[in-house]
């Protein structure tokens, strides 16, 4: 990161609305067309990092506490959700620094066990080499009409004394 880059974490709520609507537009430009996202209710953020470039949002990750199950165990979670960074900014490394930035977040700060993420098959390779790992057991998720279950992909990154390969994760609540 450079003189004219800053990161920042932030409570979301603290977020100024003007950040909020910024950050918002971005991810229907990037998520908006994709079905599953399209017909899913998702989670308010607790936390965001953002990354900026000349005083303008370039890169942004979005972060979800809560407790799930793992199995039938109560664990402290975080979820990640909407690592995004701008077209003209990638490259630069700033999905991989907002990740750091991230995991700091969930074994520091947050003091959570566990890391997760939903996301599509073609990110599997980025989140491996920052020692995520693909999962392959039903995850739960709550909706207004009730539980569903997570088609795509389920990425962890585990801090805990928690089992290596679950049968079942509940993110007990909507889904990030």
């Amino acid at each position: 990161i450079n003189d004219f880059t800053m990161m920042i974490t932030q409570e979301y709520a603290k977020l100024a609305l003007k950040t909020k609507c910024e950050m918002k537009t971005i991810i229907d430009r990037e998520f908006g067309h994709i079905p599953i996202v399209a017909e899913i209710e998702w989670s308010v953020p607790d936390w965001s990092i953002i990354i900026y470039e000349e005083g303008q949002i370039v890169a942004f990750v979005n972060l979800i506490e809560r407790i799930i199950y793992v199995d039938t165990i109560a664990c402290r979670a975080v979820g990640i959700n909407n690592l995004i960074t701008l077209n003209k900014y990638r490259g630069k490394g700033y999905g991989q620094k907002l990740m750091l930035a991230a995991k700091h977040m969930i074994c520091g700060r947050l003091r959570s066990q566990l890391g997760i993420l939903l996301c599509a098959d073609n990110l599997i390779p980025f989140y491996q080499k920052l020692n995520w790992r693909e999962i392959q057991c039903t995850v739960l998720f709550n909706q207004t009409y009730g539980k569903r279950t997570w088609e795509a992909k389920t990425m962890i990154l585990s801090f805990g004394n928690l089992p290596n390969s679950p049968c079942q994760i509940d993110l007990n609540g909507l889904p990030w």
